[in-house]
């Protein structure tokens, strides 16, 4: 990150916090060995929020890292997370390292000062947008709050890169320093199965779901996966196996969308699918979109294959759109080769648009032309047009 854009966020940083102040600044405890296996240093928390009797409540945190975009940001709320570009302009409060370094200021702005920055924040916005970006690993902290130190079923789940900024809510922070994703997860996997609500079962999944790519993620997702828990969380599992580039993920999320039992664990772990970075997803939504039975899993499946453009996939939307024998599906093949970036779908659709058997098909592909700025495709609408 170049120097004048940390001077940038840290400015807007300043500027959300002088909007909306925070509820009151929290006492920090820090764990005396953070090198120590993460189960004894939760073990530490949560004997230290005992020992203090927290009746209103406490955070225990820790960082994993996560390989993000440059450019990227992910916080949460207690319903979602939230991965983007954009700045979270609802956030309030302190940096999160500010507030567990113990460097805590405030600094109300004058109103000329917010706008200044607002303004050099947007224009920041511009200069990058359409620049390449490149993946680097940023801090990401996951902190735990819990009602009371005689609960040990947590309340809610935040997560948050530690330049953002953080409302403790005025409760103490227990924070245990970095921990490796294989330790993270244990500790998630217990409170998963904890009795605990759905509501925190879905939030649960989404947070190992932040963890990279590893055997342990993948386990713990196809555990749920193939138990007998509501198909709503079993559903959120598969999406979030789609963030794990794994073989074994994409076996799994190809089976599931042929044969689960239930219709919206199917159509997530075909969107799973569209998300693994691997030649084999791709397969497998081929093979999907060409031999499952179910008409709109074979839908879902194309508009991915749209998504995931290569020349295999191109293939495979010709392919349907001149064999399959739905129509609809034969039309819906065609409309995501109009999506292929680059323009890759054209040449495919001209030959569909003077070639087709069907005249609906055909149709289709000529009403894709003329939505193409593409030289080909005008020359292609001359040429019917000439016939």
């Amino acid at each position: 990150m170049s120097f004048s854009k940390k001077i940038i966020i840290t400015a807007t940083l300043v500027l959300l916090t002088a909007a909306f102040p925070l509820s009151s600044f929290s006492q920090v405890s820090h764990h005396p060995h953070p090198t120590a296996d993460l189960i004894e240093r939760w073990d530490w928390a949560v004997q230290e929020a005992g020992k203090l009797k927290l009746n209103n409540g406490f955070w225990i945190g820790y960082s994993i890292k996560r390989l993000m975009w440059e450019h990227q940001y992910i916080c949460s709320t207690d319903e979602h997370t939230i991965t983007s570009s954009h700045f979270p302009n609802f956030l309030r409060g302190e940096p999160l390292e500010k507030i567990l370094s113990g460097k805590v200021t405030y600094t109300p702005l004058s109103d000329e000062e917010k706008v200044k920055l607002e303004a050099r924040r947007a224009l920041d916005n511009l200069e990058d947008r359409g620049k390449p970006q490149q993946k680097v690993w940023k801090d990401v902290a996951i902190l735990i709050k819990f009602s009371s130190s005689s609960s040990r079923i947590p309340e809610t789940f935040r997560v948050s890169n530690l330049y953002l900024p953080f409302d403790p809510e005025g409760l103490p922070i227990f924070w245990l320093d970095k921990a490796e994703d294989a330790h993270s997860i244990s500790i998630l996997s217990d409170i998963y199965e904890s009795k605990n609500s759905e509501k925190l079962k879905k939030r649960t999944l989404t947070v190992v779901g932040l963890h990279g790519t590893s055997d342990q993620a993948v386990s713990f997702f196809e555990k749920v996966l193939n138990s007998k828990e509501p198909d709503t969380l079993r559903a959120v599992a598969a999406l979030e196996l789609g963030d794990q580039d794994h073989e074994r993920a994409v076996k799994l999320l190809h089976q599931a969308a042929v044969k689960d039992h239930s219709s919206e664990v199917r159509r997530r772990s075909v969107y799973g699918l569209e998300d693994i970075e691997l030649p084999s997803a791709a397969d497998a939504l081929i093979d999907i979109a060409q031999n499952c039975k179910e008409g709109e899993i074979r839908k879902r499946a194309i508009d991915c294959l749209a998504d995931i453009a290569s020349k295999k996939t191109a293939a495979a939307l010709k392919d349907i759109a001149y064999k399959d024998g739905d129509t609809d599906i034969q039309k819906r093949a065609v409309y995501a080769l109009e999506d292929l970036p680059r323009s890759e779908g054209i040449p495919y659709l001209i030959d569909i648009a003077k070639t087709h058997h069907n005249l609906t098909v055909r149709k289709a592909a000529i009403y894709c032309l003329g939505d193409s700025d593409d030289y080909r495709a005008l020359q292609a609408l001359i040429d019917i047009i000439k016939k």
